[in-house]
């Protein structure tokens, strides 16, 4: 069973909608699309410095692909095929109606092990029995270009 991590919408309904009404406020139409950009922007950054900051997503990197993936255009079956991911870990770290929610806590995920974890780590907790990820295994995921 995963259990580790996992966001609510209570924890970051607030911060989603500051993000919304900051982005509409400059009058940016498509407030997903900036904060993929921004997400991206700040991984090339980190890539020039030796970092896969795609792997400091950790566990919510499935779910932050898949947003990414879908607002791309891409289906969630084309998605599936072409990352397997586990579904299982992608809905575990997904915020449902709420992808701006989901990449906020992804960010805030990062953030905290950016800290304690060392860079590159690939092997992440799903639970406290022993249940991992490793994003090594998914050929197809996100990589800095290092």
């Amino acid at each position: 069973m995963i259990n580790k991590f996992l966001p609510t919408i209570e924890k970051f309904q607030e911060t989603e909608k500051q993000y919304i009404e900051y982005f509409t406020s400059k009058g940016e139409k498509d407030v997903l699309g900036k904060v993929i950009s921004n997400m991206k922007g700040t991984a090339e950054i980190q890539a020039s410095q030796g970092v896969d900051s795609w792997l400091g997503y950790g566990v919510y990197l499935p779910a932050v692909e898949k947003i990414f993936a879908l607002h791309a255009g891409e289906t969630e079956a084309e998605f599936y095929a072409r990352t397997h991911y586990p579904a299982d870990v992608v809905d575990a770290y997904s915020i449902p109606d709420h992808d701006i929610a989901t990449l906020i806590a992804a960010d805030k995920y990062s953030r905290i092990h950016q800290q304690s974890v060392p860079v590159n780590t690939a092997i992440w907790p799903l639970n406290d029995d022993g249940l991992s990820i490793n994003l090594l295994d998914f050929d197809h995921r996100l990589k800095a270009k290092i």
